[in-house]
């Protein structure tokens, strides 16, 4: 377990370091900083389980500063605030901000200092737990649209800094609406559950995969290769969804997809224009799709005839 003390008195430092250490039955690395701005830097730069906060930290960054710096919801660390006296307006501020407990020095004993601990790793452990609920699809597993929208915003600046491309294909199933009508949503919806397996298989497991509507998809393709490549994925997907029949408790049913991607910079760098691009090649390859279906029909009633 690694633990870090934002702490300005040093020596208050060394003997919470100490009490933790004899607290604690599993390992612990703990460190130790003394500002408000080498916190922030720490907890930016290095992942750790636990950080005990104290709400004196200098003007330039105190302990309140760094909670609300650090947006407490989107990681992983457990905050524990200390505070020199019994402020009930700093210990509310502070659990409002995301601290999930709070202490006060030079009261508090090594067993309240443990269950303090376990308190805040449990509570954390829990808020992560129910935000990852949130934020899967709860028929197919895959993240939903809100989790994809902000992993799409953190792979467009990785691609930005490290001047690479990054492509996004939308992918939407033909006629399913008519699938659902003809055999009923619980077809479908192991339908729609194939059809995702389908997509994981033919990306890497460094892309991103989503389920952004009701038979709408979405894939991130991470360090693409090059523009082609992106386009040549979309078409494999489109071809692993729509080639082979899937069956479905014994029932046999033919189902299409199409696809469409788009190219981050070559199609800009705005995310709502690139989406609308992959949206846009997706309906002019669904428009070619149901085209070349039926000129295939019209072609086999003439042979019929």
């Amino acid at each position: 377990m690694r633990i870090l003390i934002a702490e300005s008195d040093r020596e208050y430092a060394s003997q919470l370091k100490a009490m933790i250490k004899a607290c604690c039955d599993a390992d612990v690395e703990v460190d130790h900083v003394t500002d408000g701005e080498s916190a922030l830097s720490r907890l930016h730069a290095s992942y750790f389980d636990l950080c005990f906060l104290d709400y004196n930290l200098g003007a330039s960054a105190a302990g309140i500063q760094v909670l609300k710096a650090i947006h407490t919801s989107s990681t992983l660390t457990a905050f524990i605030f200390l505070t020199s006296h019994a402020s009930k307006e700093a210990a509310f501020e502070a659990l409002m901000l995301g601290a999930m407990d709070y202490l006060i020095k030079e009261r508090f004993t090594s067993f309240e200092l443990a269950k303090c601990i376990a308190f805040s790793m449990y509570l954390k452990r829990r808020e992560v737990g129910l935000q990852k609920e949130a934020l899967r699809d709860s028929l197919t597993g895959l993240g939903n649209r809100g989790l994809f929208d902000a992993q799409l915003e953190q792979a467009a600046k990785r691609a930005d800094r490290d001047n690479e491309k990054l492509g996004l294909l939308v992918i939407d199933v033909d006629g399913f609406k008519g699938i659902n009508d003809k055999y009923g949503h619980k077809i479908g919806d192991k339908l729609l559950q194939q059809i995702s397996e389908r997509i994981v298989h033919e990306t890497r497991s460094s892309d991103v995969i989503a389920r952004i509507g009701g038979d709408e998809f979405a894939a991130i393709l991470i360090k693409p290769n090059s523009a082609n490549h992106i386009y040549t994925v979309g078409k494999k997907i489109e071809k692993a969804l729509s080639d082979t029949p899937y069956n479905i408790d014994g029932t046999i049913i033919k189902a299409g997809a199409s696809v469409g991607s788009a190219v981050l910079p070559d199609d800009g760098v705005d995310l709502d224009h690139l989406f609308s691009m992959a949206d846009e090649s997706m309906y002019k390859n669904k428009k070619t799709r149901r085209l070349s279906i039926r000129a295939s029909r019209d072609y086999m009633d003439r042979v019929l005839r």
